[in-house]
């Protein structure tokens, strides 16, 4: 019992108490500080709005709350723009800054996140009370979001690869983030495509599998690399565990893609392939892919929180950061893909489920907007020191920058210093080697 109310002490802290740990500065000299995480904010609330509008069993208001919810999202993405804008302006350095620093540049993901669930909320709040106008600006806003975010997702990565080395040790969940707005191109389209005439839905519907199907594949591939890091160094600190829940989201969201995708196409019935059943054959295979798909998604969401409650008791400190948010978003398409697969297989199991974790989500949100705003006003966030603009890597590719720096001539062709790097690397493996082991014990 005592121990418990150690760690409970500890927490209030770390996380309730009001008391600023850190000297005053002014806001301007903050501002500097203020990250592309902040739009985890952004994201995780329209995650909410999302949430509201596509639960099953509704009660009278619940529109209200989700229109509420809303406008409170359009609210906190404008202000937080004008924040970013203005952080770029006073100080002119952090726009290529935030692009080259090795782990913020991941989260601009969550500004473009942002921004894809407006779509999905003009379609569920917006066109109903509009006109055909709505139409047109649903179709133009997606295809723009489309490119935006492929290149977003080529550059990232290109960068990241060019610049950076990252070992199993610094592995994260937040690796996956540079495709996920690509991901959830496919989500869009299912959500908006009933807005849309049948020729433009046909091609949202090819468009919307193929950046689902290219955002799952890299995700597969990266998952796989968190899980050779989590047998081979183990869990991240608890500070960073909530984040893990990342890795919840592409499995969720392909499933629902799939799903709404096939039920627009059903709906409406658009020759998307040339067979004249393609859309009954087409609704079958989504609907079996996305129950398989759920399993794997189930798991991971069951690992990430019994990691997380070990985190919150245990001695280890918790500090609050933007990435907690990551707990809402990644978490909105296993909500809404448990309650799609209940009502397609009809099972009040699944509804019921879906609308349980549905409430709880909600509940996290709110908890985790209060964590925020208290982090903000007691200097623990946006602050010189507390961020991810902080953070330094701990390699970089400097060696056909720097060769002297690594005993290498500097007159050396590209060729040559590749071969140098390389004859360096395979030297120091040699020398490093250590006699293999069967398993050795994590303390």
């Amino acid at each position: 019992m005592g121990r418990i109310t150690e760690i409970l002490t500890n927490r209030y802290h770390e996380l309730v108490d009001w008391r600023a740990k850190s000297p005053h500065i002014p806001f301007v000299q903050r501002l500097r500080h203020f990250t592309w995480s902040w739009f985890a904010v952004t994201m995780a609330t329209g995650g909410i709005g999302l949430v509201i509008g596509t639960l099953p069993y509704r009660f009278y208001g619940l529109n209200t709350i989700g229109k509420i919810v809303y406008i409170l999202d359009i609210f906190l993405l404008a202000l937080f723009c004008s924040l970013m804008i203005a952080r770029f302006i006073i100080y002119h350095d952090t726009f290529m800054g935030s692009w080259r620093h090795f782990q913020e540049k991941f989260f601009i993901a969550t500004c473009l996140l942002s921004f894809s669930t407006f779509i999905d909320m003009f379609a569920v709040y917006a066109k109903p009370s509009t006109g055909e106008w709505m139409v047109w600006v649903i179709r133009i806003y997606y295809y723009i979001y489309i490119a935006v975010t492929f290149l977003y997702g080529i550059f990232a990565y290109y960068t990241v690869f060019r610049d950076h080395v990252f070992t199993l040790e610094t592995a994260a969940p937040s690796w996956i983030l540079p495709i996920f707005p690509c991901m959830i191109g496919g989500v869009i389209a299912g959500a908006v495509l009933t807005t849309q005439p049948s020729p433009q839905m046909k091609n949202m519907v090819i468009v919307g599998i193929m950046f689902q199907g290219l955002g799952f594949w890299v995700y597969l591939m990266t998952f796989s690399v968190m899980l050779l890091r989590l047998f081979t160094v183990g869990f991240p600190a608890a500070s960073e565990r909530p984040a893990m829940f990342i890795l919840t989201g592409p499995p969720g969201f392909t499933g629902l893609a799939l799903i709404n995708l096939a039920r627009g196409a059903v709906a409406t019935r658009p020759n998307i392939f040339r067979s004249p059943h393609s859309s009954e054959y087409f609704e079958f295979v989504s609907t079996f892919l996305a129950i398989f798909i759920w399993g794997l998604g189930a798991w991971i969401w069951c690992l990430c929180l019994v990691t997380l409650l070990a985190g919150i008791f245990s001695h280890a400190p918790m500090k609050f950061s933007n990435t907690w948010f990551a707990l809402i978003f990644s978490n909105v398409g296993f909500v809404i893909l448990t309650c799609r697969i209940g009502e397609e297989i009809d099972s009040k199991a699944f509804t019921l489920f879906g609308h349980i974790i549905s409430v709880a989500l909600c509940i996290v949100w709110l908890i985790l907007m209060y964590l925020m705003i208290r982090a903000f006003l007691v200097n623990d966030i946006m602050y010189p020191g507390k961020d991810e603009d902080a953070k330094k890597p701990a390699e970089t590719r400097t060696m056909a920058v720097e060769p002297e720096r690594f005993g290498i001539p500097k007159d050396l062709s590209e060729h040559e210093l590749d071969l140098a790097s390389a004859n360096r690397h395979a030297t120091e493996d040699h020398r490093d080697q250590e006699p293999p082991t069967v398993a050795t014990t994590r303390q």
